[in-house]
This record gives structure tokens, C-alpha cells and sequence, in this order.
């Protein structure tokens, strides 16, 4: 399998339009769905069975930046973490609520 970096790793000082966005997010979901993403997916089946509710082991509260996927950091699957992201990692009541919601 070859990777090739994603439009947005590579070095750019291009702003891209909410339509250029919108549509690369359509692409992307397209090639998810056929099974077909730059990043290793899973079955269809497994993809099924999440649907049916979760269970992750862990809750993350990370900071919202682009650069720290917790799924890969962590070398997690599809339905292994319960991530809740904002600025700064800043606790609060909503935020709290996310939380309390994520644990079992």
C-alpha cells in the first residue's frame, strides 16, 4: 500500500474554499465507504456492529489541533476510544457533561 499525503499535509499557503472543503470531505467519505481511504479501514461488518452502540475502553480529552489524531497516536480502532476535543483541553460544563456521557 502506497500513501500519499493528504492535499492538506502538504506544504500550501493556499486558502481553500468552504465549496473546495465541502467537496473534498464528499471525496473522502466516498472513498471510506468503498473501502478505498488513504488510512487502513475497517470490514463493513465491523462498521455494522459499531452502529449498534459503543464500547470504548478509554475517554480522551484532548486539545482540538489537527495534528494529534488520538485514534492513531494511541494506534486505536474504530470504536476503541471516546474522544472529546476543545482549545486549551479547558474543562468545562459542557464539556463535563461529554464526559460523564462517554463513561460507561
Amino acid at each position: 500500500m502506497t500513501f500519499e499525503a493528504a492535499p492538506a499535509a502538504r506544504a500550501s499557503s493556499q486558502p481553500v474554499s468552504a465549496v473546495q472543503a465541502l467537496e473534498r470531505l464528499k471525496a473522502g467519505n466516498a472513498r471510506f465507504v468503498a473501502g478505498r481511504a488513504r488510512f487502513p479501514t475497517v470490514q463493513k461488518e465491523v462498521l455494522a456492529e459499531l452502529a449498534k452502540g459503543q464500547q470504548p475502553y478509554a475517554t480522551i480529552l484532548g486539545c482540538s489541533d489537527s495534528r494529534v489524531p488520538p485514534e492513531l497516536v494511541f494506534d486505536a480502532g474504530f470504536g476503541e476510544l471516546f474522544v472529546v476535543r476543545v482549545a486549551g483541553n479547558v474543562l468545562g460544563r459542557s464539556i463535563l457533561g461529554t464526559l460523564q456521557y462517554a463513561a460507561p
